[in-house]
């Protein structure tokens, strides 16, 4: 198990699964091995063997339970995997099941540092945040020197928002861990680093990640993590030597590669970001269609980039023909048919486009935040306005606008609409608010 969690630090999720297969050869009925098995099969997108795992895990998970009922980690073990399998009624009501159980052992002993961190999970997985601070509170009392204890609270204090707090409480963690145990130091600076990312705190984010790769420089997934900084930092040359690096440590990851390739296209490197796009495409599965279709896709719009039309054309097809039998194996997922959308428009097949988000608008449900209606008004607008019809057009924007301001591509279509229908003064006012909004080509 720790073989195999070191080899997800590097990226190498195929290898950590066979180290866990060695782990259940010697206790194949160990729930937390096969719920984290689980987990590593749907990262790496085998959906159908991820499921099954989890339901094995759930069947001896049950027969724990009925053996005892007041196993509390055992009613977390399942509240993770109902939830992972979308069950999510059954896996509330068993994170609250674990809740109760947590509350009956803190009433017979206040001083249960344990149970105080059980509540603090299971309270955090229930969305109740503040209760869930309060509980860590508990547990920071009572455990002041367990570094693990100060980490998760890092984690949760950062997701209610407060960062400072969760700053301070990374480095409390950092502060105890032995100073010998790199790898665990690694990964805390790492943590500390996406906390800080998540707040568009880059600076103090990079500086946290270089110390993680001075003690782990072998980590494919962090140096990944350091070239995304400096992309947002606007330092390409360094953002692609770090993806350079990455690629070094993990050679077979396509991420790195798509990331690279993606990189390169903004820095107008065009024939390199090919390359790279190729190479990607030699690593994915023949079966990941919708891996092969994105990757198609962003090869064509490079293509399209250099003036190689004919040849973007040939690779819109095959995005198309790899997203329609993406569809056919799922198709409920909307994310696919906005995909393919999105290919008709380059392929200026615009009528076409049209009925696909029609059909997304018409069956998708109203859910806050509703992103897949605001992004399908913009992609129909687009539509609309490349067949000259900018009055719909500007219907289209207007309703993205409407329901979340802060989208640059609704302005950006808003204002070329308004261009083009001889709005000149609405329309420099839209295009500003489009490049203030941080607008792209």
């Amino acid at each position: 198990m720790d073989k195999a969690e070191g080899l997800t630090h590097n990226g190498s999720f195929e290898e950590a699964i066979s180290a866990l297969d060695e782990a259940l050869n010697i206790e194949p009925e160990n729930e937390t091995v096969l719920i984290r098995k689980a987990w590593y099969l749907s990262v790496v997108g085998m959906a159908n063997e991820s499921a099954k795992e989890y339901e094995r895990a759930l069947s001896f998970l049950d027969e724990d339970l009925k053996k005892n009922a007041s196993d509390a980690e055992a009613w977390e073990k399942k509240a993770s995997a109902l939830n992972s399998l979308n069950r999510n009624e059954e896996s509330i009501k068993a994170y609250e099941k674990a809740l109760e159980v947590f509350d009956q052992r803190i009433e017979r002993n206040q001083l249960d540092a344990d149970a105080w961190m059980g509540r603090a999970n299971v309270l955090l997985n229930l969305g109740r945040w503040d209760e869930a601070h309060e509980a860590y509170d508990e547990v920071t009392e009572l455990k002041p020197q367990d570094y693990n204890v100060w980490w998760r609270k890092a984690e949760v204090i950062s997701g209610i928002g407060d960062i400072n707090e969760s700053v301070e409480a990374y480095d409390r963690a950092i502060g105890l861990i032995p100073a010998n145990d790199t790898d665990e130091l690694a990964l805390a600076y790492a943590s500390k680093s996406e906390n800080l990312a998540s707040v568009d705190r880059w600076e103090d984010a990079l500086e946290a990640v270089n110390k993680s790769l001075e003690l782990n420089p072998r980590s494919s997934t962090w140096w990944h993590f350091k070239a995304f900084i400096l992309t947002e930092l606007d330092r390409k040359e360094e953002a692609l030597a770090a993806f350079n690096e990455a690629i070094g440590q993990n050679p077979e990851d396509i991420g790195n590669w798509q990331w690279k390739a993606s990189l390169l296209v903004e820095m107008k490197r065009y024939n390199e970001s090919l390359e790279a796009y190729d190479k990607a495409i030699e690593l994915a599965a023949e079966n990941n269609t919708e891996e092969l279709a994105q990757t198609w896709f962003s090869k064509a719009s490079a293509l399209n980039k250099t003036g190689r039309n004919e040849e973007a054309t040939d690779a819109f097809q095959r995005s198309l023909k790899l997203y329609d039998e993406a569809i056919a194996e799922n198709p409920g997922d909307v994310s696919l048919l906005e995909a393919k959308g999105r290919v008709l428009f380059n392929l200026e097949r615009y009528d076409e486009a049209i009925a696909i988000y029609d059909h997304i608008l018409e069956t998708t449900p109203s859910v806050e935040p509703r992103l897949t209606h605001i992004t399908t008004w913009i992609a129909r607008g687009d539509a609309l306005r490349a067949l000259g019809r900018n009055e719909e057009a500007l219907e289209e924007y207007n309703k993205a606008i409407d329901m979340s301001p802060n989208f640059s591509t609704a302005w950006h279509g808003l204002g070329e609409a308004q261009r083009a229908l001889g709005q000149t003064h609405n329309a420099s006012m839209s295009l500003l608010v489009a490049q203030k909004l941080g607008y792209e080509e």
